[in-house]
């Protein structure tokens, strides 16, 4: 403020102190000096956010962000998105540019509030330590906090990582990366990008990083290119990631499911630490076409089941545009058809298959009835209640697999639920249809011979499925034959 009175001073000294100026002259004068005491200056909306993240060799540092916020807005309250972000901030502190510290204050809400002072512009600096507790499962990857570093990579979400402005924010994001030598970055829904040069968001979009010593290498995909990531020392080599991946996408290639054109970048980190020995795996999205899975002490079979969960989901959301009430299909379809996808290619064996679809059986049978709601009004819940997860989790795949089996047996071996899927698929990209509720998921099941029964026992109700899986893998395993 006191430098633009300056400006408007001097232009209205100059002007009464020279009266022989020609008029035009003063008149310009006189603009210049109302346009610097009360012309348009930044903006909030127009002032980007800056931040600065600054990552150590050392992988138990801290990682250091810096912010600095023009065109202050009153109150400055800051906070961050995510549930449980605060608990591992180790320090903040607030200045103005010319150094003079402010005070902060955590206020009852959860965030923190910045004297400013009436300063114009301010620099907010925290520590935030991301290495996950081996005792607190919230801060290990896909937790409710997802950073996570791990010995030679970090996974920043911007949720957790960059604190917002209260009431503002929607205002631009500029972001820079002080990365040690040799690493490289990665955002999601963008590939590689330059750390030497600032990263701008656009308003409401989040940043997603993957920053490390990163080995990238690229295959090609029935419809892209695939970006495998791995960090050093990764479980299994890099072209078997690739290529279990590129058969799964061929054969639903082969199957008549058919995407638009997209390229997939897969991420395969090691668990940080004594989290290795882990055999769980963790899966985590940034954008549309990014996936991370974090792998332990699992096998390649096991990490197999995940990637093609991971893959037939991804596919789902690119072929179909499914109402609410139809989420139960995806749900279904990429669990059970992640696991027909991979018998398909050969990389289950028959008695894999057994032990896999038995595992199904039971979680979904251990959710399924009448004590448990159907799986339309599951999907329709808003917020789901711990319930209606559950059903969706464990008895869509279960369902999945019946439709399945239901489907092969009513045409004679000639439409599978894959079929289904391409049948759908293909008549939303003629634009048949914006979306598909669950009758309109289930229409082509009756040109194949299924009659209503099923859908309005095990779909639309809460019947029991069959508690027999030895006689329910026996009739999946002989259509297995069907040509």
């Amino acid at each position: 403020m006191a430098h633009r009175t300056a400006i408007g001073g001097a232009g209205v000294f100059l002007w009464a102190g020279c009266r022989w100026l020609p008029a035009l002259l003063r008149i310009m004068l006189i603009a210049a000096g109302a346009m610097g005491m009360f012309g348009p200056s930044v903006s909030a909306a127009e002032a980007a956010v800056r931040y600065t993240v600054s990552i150590g060799p050392d992988p138990g540092s801290p990682v250091d962000i810096e912010v600095y916020i023009p065109a202050v807005p009153a109150p400055l309250e800051l906070y961050f998105p995510a549930t449980g972000a605060n608990a591992r901030v180790e320090s903040l502190t607030a200045r103005t540019i010319d150094g003079t510290d402010l005070a902060v204050r955590r206020l009852d809400s959860g965030y923190v509030h910045v004297e400013t002072r009436g300063a114009a512009d301010v620099l907010v600096a925290y520590r935030l330590n991301l290495s996950p507790s081996v005792w607190s499962p919230s801060t290990w990857p896909g937790g409710d906090v997802s950073s996570v570093r791990s010995e030679d990579a970090v996974w920043l979400v911007g949720r957790d990582v960059l604190v917002e402005l209260a009431g503002d924010e929607e205002r631009a994001k500029e972001i820079r990366l002080h990365l040690p030598a040799g690493w490289r970055a990665v955002m999601g829904g963008r590939g590689t990008v330059d750390s030497d040069q600032a990263v701008t968001l656009a308003a409401g979009e989040e940043a997603v990083f993957l920053l490390g010593q990163l080995n990238i290498t690229r295959y090609p995909l029935p419809a892209g290119q695939l970006t495998l990531i791995v960090s050093n020392d990764p479980p299994w080599e890099p072209a078997q990631l690739a290529w279990s991946v590129q058969a799964m996408l061929e054969s639903l290639d082969n199957k008549g499911v058919v995407g638009p054109p997209s390229d997939l970048t897969l991420a395969v980190l090691r668990y940080p630490g004594a989290l290795r020995l882990n055999p769980l795996i963790v899966s985590q999205t940034a954008g549309d076409h990014t996936i991370v899975h974090w792998v332990g002490t699992g096998t390649l079979t096991w990490w197999r089941k995940h990637a093609a969960r991971d893959m037939v989901g991804w596919f789902v959301d690119r072929t179909l545009r499914l109402a609410p009430d139809a989420r139960w299909f995806k749900a279904g379809l990429a669990d059970y058809g992640g696991l027909a996808l991979l018998f398909d290619t050969g990389f289950l064996t028959v008695d894999d298959m057994f032990q896999s679809l038995r595992a199904l059986h039971s979680n979904g049978l251990h959710y399924a009835g009448p004590a448990w709601p159907s799986l339309v009004a599951s999907a329709l819940e808003t917020p789901p209640s711990h319930a209606a997860q559950r059903v969706l989790s464990f008895q869509s795949p279960l369902v999945a697999l019946l439709l399945d089996v239901e489907l092969r047996e009513a045409s004679r071996g000639s439409f599978t639920i894959f079929d289904l899927w391409a049948r759908l698929a293909a008549e939303q990209r003629q634009g048949t249809a914006a979306t598909l509720h669950t009758a309109a998921v289930l229409a082509p099941s009756a040109e194949a011979g299924l009659g209503p029964g099923f859908a309005q026992a095990f779909i639309y109700g809460n019947r029991l499925p069959p508690a027999d899986f030895e006689r329910l893998f026996e009739r999946w395993f002989d259509q297995q034959a069907y040509p």
